[in-house]
């Protein structure tokens, strides 16, 4: 995370270390902490740190969980409340999460991509411009990767093809100009392996493997 570091040991247990002043490392209080301290005693498969302040993980039952920070809802449990313990988001199915700056998205076993938070720049994928405090369905179906950093999001569907959504002023959504979107565009039609947003540049492994990136280049 920002300010905040996760990390899962083979017994499924979740720790995490650094700033806690939401409560993201689920301590129950905002104290910092300088050596790891565990979050979740086992039966994690998946986690996120947020960019800024927040926690995500996935139990083995695929149920989603959320701490910290959620003043844009980016916890995904219907508040703006921040959390300092984990509070369960959705129940079941969910395979793969990210989390944003102040925003959230992940991708159910049916493919659907969700996503929840901040939203002023279309991160949320939603169709508007106003934050999300409950998960939001963005795709039905066919979803396979999905990366987020700041304010724009990515996501790759089965067929190869890469999307996204959110801030472009950058041009980190490689439309050739630099206009936000609330709603997923499409970057690259097919071949594409992986994905990762940065703050500000999107950077794209091909199946040949070939390198592709596009936006933020002021360094």
């Amino acid at each position: 995370g920002f300010y905040h570091s996760l990390f899962l040991k083979t017994d499924g247990s979740l720790w995490g270390m650094g700033s806690n002043a939401f409560g993201e490392l689920g301590t129950g209080d905002t104290t910092a902490r300088h050596s790891p301290v565990q979050i979740v005693n086992g039966g994690v498969t998946r986690f996120s740190a947020g960019g800024h302040d927040h926690s995500l993980f996935i139990k083995d039952d695929g149920s989603l969980w959320a701490l910290g920070r959620n003043d844009h809802g980016q916890l995904g449990d219907g508040t703006t409340i921040n959390r300092h313990l984990p509070v369960k988001v959705v129940d079941s199915g969910v395979v793969s999460v990210v989390g944003g700056g102040l925003h959230s998205a992940f991708i159910k076993n049916d493919g659907s991509l969700w996503a929840m938070g901040k939203n002023d720049e279309g991160q949320v994928g939603a169709g508007d411009w106003v934050g999300h405090v409950a998960p939001t369905k963005i795709e039905d179906s066919g979803v396979a990767k999905v990366s987020t950093l700041y304010d724009h999001t990515l996501f790759i569907k089965n067929d190869g093809s890469l999307w996204g959504v959110g801030e472009n002023l950058f041009g980190q959504l490689g439309q050739g100009h630099n206009s936000n979107r609330n709603s997923p565009v499409q970057i690259l039609a097919s071949g594409v392996k992986e994905v990762s947003s940065g703050g500000g540049q999107t950077l794209v492994v091909k199946t040949d493997g070939t390198l592709w990136v596009t936006g933020k280049n002021d360094f």
